[in-house]
């Protein structure tokens, strides 16, 4: 005996429909954008006491993520703000971050004269605004003593244009303008055409300098954009260090 199975697609043909008209109707829908500010660097907010005549740098990272839920709109209109003596800022920041996208921004403290700091970066969007509260301290001396490294008289890292074949050398003037000896560590830039040098000792006298020695010898015409020339030691180690940025165009 041969037996037969009907089976009917109307069943599912009419599951199908209902799932893409909650679709349509918005049933399956976007939650709103969800900026967070966190901190990259260590320090979070606090750049701590710093020496009038040094700058320190802290990270922060801006993202559309909410972490449990499946889609979150776009954020937009993503304008960064500072406020705060003796701050100032750079970032990636698009005017529009999808859901998962992030963006960076480093802010600096170069104070100009003693005092108490008490900023704010803010990032304002379609979704309101988030904030970081910053803090520190101006001083014209450490305490405790601490060495502290800077460039003597500023410090250029633009090599402008340089012919391919040929090579152009800058030297910058490292001084220890700390109350305390200072153990330092340089790192060379990394890139094509880039090479460095240096005649600085392990550990950097109180009013001690150093010569850092950086060339640029193009093999390619266009813009040239290495690593920083970046000299560590303990009082910026978790600021970005001493970090001079370099460009030079071979042509």
């Amino acid at each position: 005996m041969t037996t037969t199975f009907r089976t009917s697609l109307a069943p599912m043909l009419a599951s199908m429909v209902a799932l893409l008209a909650l679709a349509a109707c918005g049933e399956i829908d976007e939650r709103d954008p969800k900026p967070r500010l966190d901190a990259v660097s260590t320090p979070g907010g606090d750049f701590g006491a710093t020496l009038l005549g040094t700058r320190k740098r802290l990270d922060f990272r801006l993202r559309n993520s909410d972490a449990g839920l499946a889609r979150v709109k776009p954020l937009e209109n993503v304008a960064p703000t500072l406020a705060g003596d003796g701050l100032s800022f750079s970032h990636t920041c698009p005017a529009r971050l999808d859901e998962g996208e992030e963006c960076f921004l480093s802010v600096y403290y170069e104070p100009a004269a003693a005092g108490t700091l008490a900023g704010e970066l803010r990032v304002t969007s379609n979704a309101g605004a988030v904030a970081r509260a910053l803090g520190g301290s101006a001083v014209t001396a450490l305490s405790p003593a601490a060495g502290v490294v800077a460039f003597s008289g500023g410090a250029d890292g633009n090599f402008d244009s340089v012919a391919r074949g040929s090579s152009k050398t800058l030297i910058y003037v490292v001084r220890n303008i700390g109350n305390a000896d200072d153990a330092i560590t340089v790192t060379a830039p990394s890139g094509s055409g880039w090479s460095a040098s240096h005649d600085c000792p392990d550990t950097l006298a109180v009013g001690a300098s150093c010569n850092l020695s950086v060339t640029f010898a193009p093999t390619l015409s266009g813009i040239s954009v290495p690593t920083p020339l970046l000299v560590r030691d303990a009082y910026n180690g978790e600021y970005g260090g001493l970090a001079l940025a370099l460009t030079g165009t071979g042509r």
